[in-house]
């Protein structure tokens, strides 16, 4: 099975370690219900918008498509779609692929004659909102380490199809890392929350089956690595999984499981679910295992085309899906009695016990490359865009939708860099801004309207430094930017800039313990 990246702990450093990937959930508990008008912070959040990714080809000899020559597998691993590539990016020149050199590469080798390969990744993330957010001038520097071990326990203990797979991330409180979210956020920027020091990410056991093609994971995990796929683009993830759907955070882990099959060279089908247990999630570092606090479950169905430059000189990569939360969710302004939540606090909040569900689709297709270039990489120019749909009465966010370009493949030494723009777009429900602006109006913040359409236009470009080593930088502009979840009793969000460097540096593939994939 074609991954989207050979940097795949590179990648998803940023997303799981620092949520560069998602919006995570501020969805229950950082939702008040309004009539309470209080929050748990603790929701794993952050806008999406430093993702590492690119669309550089491996070169194919004599441009031969080799698709059609390359076994079917579901997933080998977990997380197969990695958040931060698009496409393949190709070894350095004289390397082999898979093969580990650095300096503990000998310890690395033994380690994998049993079945074991380790990752170490350390992420850090710097944010800063000049302009934004209820209270700008503002900054907060987050930092990871993010340790994983996969197991292939047939080598192991002879167990066939099974593997063991376990993903830790420590997370030291840094400078500002619980407040910021209040002083720059909105449905676009929802920075990380930090209240514990570490986070179990994964703890889980899979198979597979049938040549590979059908892949079964199970245990404490999450389902952003699959479904809602955040690779499209850098910064191409949306809010609606978190404010919506109450997905949690990428550093977060739920009871669940899910199933993929391969249906053929480029098309995977998948279905995954995790319990609703926001309580659990917000206030746990994840070896609190209890499920006395779910509220309900969360299922998504996808089906992902994933294409590089090995079969197409214009590679697409798409992905198309539906979701649904059991839970009953919270009208977005009314009470049982008709009243508003805003204006009258103390009185019951209207549910919807029907559950939220939606439908949606994104994807990415290169549209021109460098002809006669040579070298691994070929410089290259892609087009991107998605929306997520989520109709019922009293959803607070109905319509999210993004669209973009990037130019990647440029520099032959270093495959990864890339530069691009996204503009990034969320309605509000009627109901949701006139709930935010009553908010705003009985808190003494002044009664100027909130806007239904918001917009986050971003410029972002990211360099390898060196193989494993990857730094990242954008600039966002948010218009009308509404007064997310709380904050509209803490003061307006103002129109302006958040501006944020990432560095991230794959300890494990520089030591040679981990095996670049």
């Amino acid at each position: 099975m074609k991954h989207f990246t050979g940097f795949k702990y590179t990648g998803k450093a940023l997303a799981i370690a620092l949520a560069f990937s998602s919006v995570a959930a501020m969805a229950a508990d950082t939702e008040p219900q309004p009539s309470t008008l209080s929050a748990d912070t603790e929701n794993y959040s952050k806008d999406g918008s430093t993702v590492a990714s690119v669309d550089s080809p491996t070169v194919v000899a004599q441009e031969t498509y080799v698709s059609d020559s390359l076994p079917l597998q579901a997933s080998t691993e977990p997380g197969q779609n990695t958040r931060g590539l698009s496409v393949n990016v190709p070894p350095p020149t004289g390397e082999m692929p898979g093969r580990r050199t650095g300096p503990l590469s000998g310890i690395g080798n033994a380690l994998d004659a049993y079945g074991i390969n380790l990752g170490l990744v350390l992420a850090n993330l710097t944010l800063a909102n000049p302009s934004t957010g209820t209270a700008p001038h503002n900054w907060a520097n987050y930092f990871a380490l993010v340790m994983s071990a996969d197991v292939d326990l047939s080598k192991l203990i002879g167990l066939p199809n099974t593997q063991f797979h376990i993903t830790e991330a420590w997370e030291p409180p840094s400078h500002n890392t619980y407040s910021y979210v209040l002083q720059t956020g909105s449905a676009f920027a929802l920075a990380p929350v930090q209240t514990v020091s570490s986070d179990l990410v994964k703890f889980t056991l899979s198979h597979d089956l049938f040549d590979k093609r059908l892949h079964i994971e199970y245990g404490r995990m999450n389902i952003n690595d699959d479904f809602m796929v955040p690779t499209m683009c850098n910064g191409c993830v949306a809010s609606t999984p978190a404010l919506t759907v109450n997905v949690p955070g990428f550093t977060k882990s739920l009871w669940g499981a899910r199933i993929a099959y391969q249906l053929s060279h480029n098309i995977r089908l998948g279905l995954g679910a995790i319990e609703d247990n926001s309580d659990l999630f917000t206030k746990s570092s994840g070896w609190n295992w209890s499920s006395r606090t779910r509220t309900g479950i969360i299922g998504v169905a996808n089906m992902l085309y994933t294409g590089d430059f090995s079969d197409s000189r214009y590679p697409l990569n798409a992905e198309v899906g539906v979701y649904h939360n059991t839970s009953p969710y919270t009208d977005d302004l009314y009470n049982v009695d008709g009243s508003s939540q805003a204006l009258n606090p103390f009185g019951t909040a209207l549910k919807h016990g029907s559950g939220t569900w939606g439908f949606y689709g994104q994807g990415r297709k290169v549209i021109w490359t460098a002809a006669g270039s040579e070298g691994p990489v070929r410089p290259n120019i892609a087009l991107y865009g998605g929306a997520f749909i989520t109709p019922g009465v009293g959803q607070s966010y109905p319509v999210e939708a993004f669209g973009g370009a990037e130019y990647g493949g440029f520099l032959k030494n270093s495959p990864m860099t890339l530069v691009g723009t996204t503009v990034r777009y969320i309605r509000l429900s009627h109901e949701r801004a006139l709930f935010e602006q009553q908010l705003s109006t009985v808190s003494g913040w002044g009664s100027d309207a909130v806007h239904q359409n918001t917009f986050s236009f971003e410029l972002h470009a990211q360099y390898g430094i060196a193989p494993g080593i990857l730094v990242n930088g954008f600039a966002q502009y948010f218009l009308h930017p509404d007064r997310a979840r709380i904050f509209a009793a803490l003061g307006p969000t103002r129109s302006g800039i958040q501006v944020g460097v990432g560095l991230i540096i794959d300890l494990g593939v520089l030591s040679g313990l981990a095996r670049p994939k």
